[in-house]
């Protein structure tokens, strides 16, 4: 990987992410100043989730196929800069969702678009597992950054100022699409058969076992849900102040960092995919049921720190193992319905955690730790199912 690559890639990452840095804790913060209450924020966070449904597969799909993936890259990073600044304009429960769903369409596909393009490049310099972690702990810095400047920002100004930091991070963003290089023309993967003995023909086997690499990292990410809309919300409750919040954030992504840093250069192929969703998944179940005792505030940074494992370890390895199942010409796509998949789990759990918030409290936290365990148990499918090699097709 060379610097006139790595840069742009790095610059983009830093921009998508410190935009989502602020957007995770402290949009909630801004609903709420809009007087909404938790069913209806609940609501207004799973809209755009329900949308990236939809977006997901269709905006991937089609940059698999123009072979446009940077120009839809740039598409979408410019029309989410745009509809960001809408929200200044936009005033009640109504008027707030419409914008959500605009910049939903477009947002929804970026991180899968950025993954997918950063992907071919490395992949075509058969670097991707060694490089890709140290690119990407660039996002997970900046999305620090945004947690914890957004935080002091808000002991000084009021909730409006969050809307004006999100819409300055998606202009970045935005100028960040433009400098990114095309990526090299996509190369097949080998073919693969359906291995001796299974009774089950190749496609079929195939698309169950993407299906199953889809799913089960989606869910043990979804079950993020009730810490990425209600932690903030419930943390402020028991008296922890702005800055302290933001810090209890940027503490996952200590964890996270030290994963994109190291797992790349340890952990190589298909079992080394499977390795880090597994260890993702477990971290996920044994956090959501730590968070569930409403936890004191150390063991709460030892919880925030498990971040590392049960998001950076599931994202690496859902990355990396759909890589491995799928060619570059469907790179995206794949990208796109691991995405959409997430989606769909969020948007249903975040809005369980909505509706049970005001009754359940801290409790919210099980149904997440259920996720991640049904999460993990397709993820041990695959893993067996790998042990008789199938073709897989999108």
């Amino acid at each position: 990987m060379t610097h006139r690559t790595g840069l742009p890639l790095t610059l983009l990452y830093a921009a998508l992410f410190f935009e989502l840095g602020i957007n995770l804790p402290f949009f909630p913060l801004w609903l709420r100043s809009q007087a909404l209450d938790d069913a209806a924020i609940g609501i207004v966070l799973a809209v755009p989730l329900v949308l990236r449904i939809v977006a997901n597969p269709i905006v991937t799909a089609l940059a698999d196929e123009t072979g446009r993936l940077r120009g839809t890259l740039i598409a979408c990073a410019v029309a989410v800069s745009i509809g960001t600044a809408l929200f200044g304009l936009a005033s009640g429960f109504a008027a707030i969702v419409a914008v959500v769903a605009l910049v939903a369409l477009a947002q929804g596909p970026l991180i899968a678009l950025t993954d997918a393009l950063t992907l071919r490049i490395l992949r075509d310099r058969d670097t991707a597992e060694r490089d890709y972690g140290r690119i990407r702990l660039w996002g997970s810095l900046a999305f620090a950054a945004a947690n914890l400047g957004a935080g002091w920002v808000l002991t000084v100004l009021a909730p409006w100022s969050i809307i004006a930091l999100l819409s300055a991070a998606a202009a970045a963003t935005a100028v960040a699409a433009l400098l990114v290089p095309a990526p090299p023309p996509p190369r097949l993967a080998e073919a693969r058969s359906s291995g001796p003995g299974t009774g089950v023909p190749a496609a079929t086997a195939g698309l169950v076992l993407l299906a199953a690499a889809v799913a089960g990292p989606a869910l043990i990410q979804a079950s993020h849900a009730a810490v990425y809309a209600f932690s903030t919300l419930h943390w402020q409750t028991q008296g922890l102040s702005s800055p302290v919040v933001g810090a209890l954030w940027a503490t996952g992504i200590v964890g996270e960092v030290m994963v994109f840093a190291i797992a790349g250069r340890l952990v190589i192929g298909e079992r080394g995919a499977l390795a880090l969703l597994a260890a993702g998944g477990l971290a996920a179940i044994a956090r959501w049921v730590g968070m569930a005792l409403d936890p004191s505030l150390p063991v709460l940074v030892a919880l925030q720190l498990g971040h590392g494992l049960s998001f950076g370890a599931t994202h690496l390895g859902s990355v990396f193992l759909l890589m491995r199942l799928v060619d570059d010409r469907q790179s995206a796509q794949a990208q796109g319905w691991l995405a959409a998949v997430w989606a769909l789990a969020m948007a249903i759990l975040t809005n369980l955690a909505g509706q049970l918030s005001a009754t359940w409290g801290q409790a919210i936290y099980l149904p997440m730790a259920a996720a991640a365990a049904i999460g993990l148990a397709l993820v041990a499918g695959v893993a067996l199912a790998r042990m008789r090699p199938v073709a897989v097709s999108v």
